[in-house]
């Protein structure tokens, strides 16, 4: 990892290169059927380096507003997953390559954005995992309004702050306990 390393943030990742997300969800009968495990909708695509991710969940919701993206993704992610729900919009990008590599320095496992980024090839090249809807050049507004550590909603799936997510080239999962395998 470049830049700053935390604490346990290594030894997340060598864990997550061994976790399938399909093997999660066959050990995990029980948790599907519950709720308490759930797989987003596939419509995400893959950006950054590492295929696989995982780590407790960081929620935010914003519209075409990245202010907040920013003041969170500049702290101490601590192996975190930050995942935001831009409300779906493609019309501009809420994720920018500095952001990217702002929190690959900070110590976030990734970035999950219901919208869009740019800099593609600048984030395909961070050390951190990305999934968004796709790219847009266009960069978004600075009002900083929006919403942190609140319940959103995504990809036909509920998701709260603390919780899990497990994302690998299968798909993303959100567990409400971390998982074991």
């Amino acid at each position: 990892m470049h830049g700053k390393e935390f604490k346990g943030y290594a030894v997340l990742k060598t864990y997550m290169a061994a976790f399938a997300t399909a093997e999660a969800c066959d050990s995990n009968t029980a948790l599907l059927a519950s709720g308490e495990l759930r797989a987003l909708e596939p419509i995400f695509k893959i950006y950054g380096q590492p295929r696989s991710f995982s780590g407790p969940i960081v929620t935010l919701k914003v519209f075409e507003d990245n202010v907040l993206v920013r003041q969170l993704l500049e702290t101490r992610g601590e192996g975190r997953v930050l995942v935001i729900d831009g409300g779906g919009s493609k019309r501009c990008a809420l994720v920018g390559g500095n952001l990217a590599q702002s929190a690959q320095n900070m110590g976030w496992s990734g970035i999950v954005v219901n919208g869009c980024i740019r800099d593609v090839d600048e984030i395909n090249a961070c050390d951190i995992g990305v999934r968004a809807l796709g790219s847009n050049p266009l960069k978004s507004n600075k009002k900083a309004i929006g919403e942190k550590h609140a319940p959103i909603s995504i990809a036909g799936t509920l998701i709260r702050d603390g919780e899990w997510l497990y994302a690998d080239s299968d798909g993303i999962l959100i567990s409400k306990m971390e998982l074991s395998i």
